[in-house]
């Protein structure tokens, strides 16, 4: 049993070293031909002594002298064999102690702890069974401070390479106070197995307000979805990290993604210019990895003040009075506060605070005056998304919008309802940028299913 972070390795380690079990059974003719009772050999011309493992077909050479005789062997137990006969048997490469379930890598005098499960696939040796020593064997061996140091590498299945940005986007500038600015685009292959998407972490240079940045998020630029996970922003590092392995890329394909920055409000922001890199392959983290003309350094954009003359969007939930139902599920206005330009509203996603699931409601519409302008089928992971195709909110007006659903068949009586503006897409109808609205806060106006 190993020690990893998850317990479900545990059961997939032990359902491995089964299957690979099975295998070894098929490749075991050399332990065939010597006797089980040859247990230390050696070659012709050569000092070094050998343990061979019947159980497993592997050699392993012993580290010292004073290992060979922890274990009460005598150097008369030492057979000659041929160099071809050795050479018949693997090298060991994995080992463990009795009193434990950690399992280390071994090259010549150093070892290092697998971490994961991952990492032993990674490294190609989920098919190696692991030989039982001693703690003092073990403790012989050097630590080393990484797989690399070892001599381990995995064989690069995901390529990334960055698509160049059309040098009129904006200027290659950027707004404090806008959002779903494309400052990457990036290619990513998968070769010969799909590759699956923990992390992906941005370094970033010419920013010294770390104010400014809120967040990053990711777009599927081949289906226009955005893609599940979040962000943060550390140190003058962003990582965004996907959701439960949600975003992968097939065997043999390419998909294409857009890096969105998001920016908060902020003054004197001359002679500040911004761009992303990924450092290294481990600035991707996957199952397979990353190989590119690494750093892959992004376009730079220039930081300019634009708060002038630009919308600006608030939002406000307006009361129920006590009339919260099915049919009428939440109240908010959208004002546009600046005078400046209109907006054109893109998307309204609203949460459910309270215990009504997705079970409970469906076919949300979205209203302006009793005019349906959006709808959504089902409310996922509480959450409620529309996407809106016209909505424009002249300079200096407001607009109020409402939310009603259906109950669903199956639905439970009883469970309530709260809901909140959760995020609101907008974009300037004079500039085309996409503006960080101020949300006003939730009412907590909770009423319970009939």
């Amino acid at each position: 049993m190993l020690k990893f972070n998850k317990k479900t390795y545990i059961y997939h380690f032990f359902g491995l070293t089964l299957m690979f079990s099975v295998l070894f059974l098929f490749n075991i003719s050399q332990a065939n031909a010597l006797s089980p009772d040859i247990n230390q050999v050696k070659v012709p011309g050569e000092s070094t002594v050998y343990y061979l493992n019947h159980a497993t077909s592997q050699r392993k050479a012993y580290i010292n002298e004073a290992v060979f005789l922890d274990y009460g062997n005598d150097w008369s137990d030492v057979k000659t064999i041929s160099p071809e006969e050795l050479a018949k048997w693997p090298e060991a490469r994995l080992i463990k102690t009795e009193g434990s379930d950690d399992l280390y890598y071994i090259n010549g005098g150093e070892k290092i702890k697998m971490r994961t499960l991952q990492d032993i696939i990674n490294y190609n040796l989920e098919n190696v069974l692991p030989i039982t020593v001693s703690e003092f064997e073990l403790s012989q061996y050097k630590d080393a401070s990484s797989y690399e140091e070892t001599g381990l590498s995995k064989s690069a299945g995901l390529s990334v390479t960055q698509i160049l940005l059309d040098n009129a986007q904006s200027g290659n500038s950027l707004v404090p106070g806008t959002k779903d600015n494309v400052v990457m685009v990036l290619n990513f292959k998968a070769d010969g197995e799909t590759a699956v998407f923990q992390s992906l972490s941005f370094k970033m240079s010419g920013i010294y307000n770390d104010d400014l940045i809120d967040s990053v998020s990711l777009l599927n630029a081949d289906t226009g979805k955005a893609i599940e996970g979040s962000s943060s922003y550390h140190d003058r590092r962003l990582t965004f990290r996907f959701r439960d392995n949600k975003f992968y890329v097939p065997a043999g394909n390419t998909v294409k993604v857009k890096v969105l920055l998001n920016l908060n409000q902020g003054e004197n922001v001359y002679n500040q210019a911004m761009r992303l890199r990924l450092e290294d392959a481990d600035a991707v983290k996957s199952n397979l990895l990353a190989a590119g003309n690494f750093p892959v350094v992004g376009t730079e954009f220039k930081m300019v003040e634009a708060g002038h003359i630009l919308g600006a969007l608030e939002t406000a939930e307006l009361s129920l009075n006590g009339g919260g139902t099915a049919k009428n599920l939440g109240k908010f206005r959208l004002a546009e506060t600046s005078g400046k330009e209109d907006l054109y509203i893109k998307q309204v996603v609203f949460t459910n605070n309270g215990s009504a699931s997705d079970d409970d409601l469906e076919l949300f519409k979205l209203k302006r005056d009793n005019q349906v302008i959006s709808s959504a089928s089902k409310m996922i992971d509480g959450d409620i998304v529309f996407d809106v195709s016209y909505l424009r909110l002249s300079a200096g007006k407001s607009l109020d919008l409402s939310v009603s659903a259906n109950l669903d068949v199956d639905y439970q009586s009883g469970r309530s309802v709260d809901l909140e503006l959760k995020s609101v897409k907008a974009v300037g109808a004079s500039y085309n940028l996409s503006l960080t609205p101020a949300i006003g806060a939730n009412l907590n106006e909770i009423f319970l299913l009939p």
